[in-house]
């Protein structure tokens, strides 16, 4: 008795020249297609390569059960620290929107307010040779209460513009001064005279998101 086969479905199968046969595969057994990366895992490995092991781990983690369609909510409160004439520094359980509309998820994330990263969102400590100079002290009170419990937030990449953010947010300055926000704009042109706010500095001065083409 013949063996039976079953004809792969269009796409299963590597290309077939003209002339030439489709492979077949058994009744019973099923063909992988090879699991394909999401297009910015490159990215996001690269930029992995400069954090804790233990932090890569988490991020790995969260990501994971994000991408299964899982609520992965690690015992964090959200916070930012703005710091002494350098990044934004954020931990909690954060959604990052990309301009192009991918997401990033992360418990930690160093993002650049002075405007002259070529990693942006992301600090490269460019601040340092640009000579950033804002103290990163504000004076501004709580437009709600401080959660006690983890809950997640989403900051957007505003194109040519800030990074917008939803979700309960405690923030912190180098001398302790905080303040809640169910909501807000955070300056990332490093032009706003209401840092760590954005006041629409942006527009004035024509900041750009992205590098510049060569």
């Amino acid at each position: 008795m013949e063996d039976a086969f079953k004809v792969l479905r269009p796409g299963q199968g590597d290309h077939v020249p003209e002339g030439e046969s489709r492979p077949r595969t058994p009744l019973g057994e099923t063909v992988q297609k090879p699991a394909q990366e999401p297009i910015d895992a490159p990215r996001r490995r690269a930029r992995d390569l400069h954090l804790p092991k233990s932090q890569r781990a988490l991020n790995r983690w969260l990501s994971d059960r994000a991408g299964q369609g899982r609520k992965g909510l690690v015992n964090v409160l959200n916070e930012t620290l703005v710091s002494q004439f350098g990044p934004l520094k954020l931990k909690g359980n954060i959604t990052l929107i990309h301009e192009d509309g991918t997401l990033e998820f992360a418990n930690q994330l160093a993002l650049c307010r002075c405007g002259h990263s070529n990693n942006k969102p992301f600090c490269d400590e460019q601040h340092i040779e640009a000579e950033f100079k804002d103290s990163g002290r504000f004076a501004q009170g709580s437009e709600a209460p401080t959660p006690m419990r983890p809950v997640a937030i989403a900051v957007t990449c505003v194109e040519n513009g800030p990074l917008q953010f939803e979700g309960r947010m405690r923030i912190v300055d180098y001398l302790g001064q905080q303040c809640t926000k169910p909501r807000g704009k955070l300056c990332r042109c490093g032009q706003s005279a209401n840092k760590p706010f954005c006041d629409g500095s942006h527009t004035r001065v024509g900041f750009k998101s992205s590098k510049p083409e060569k």
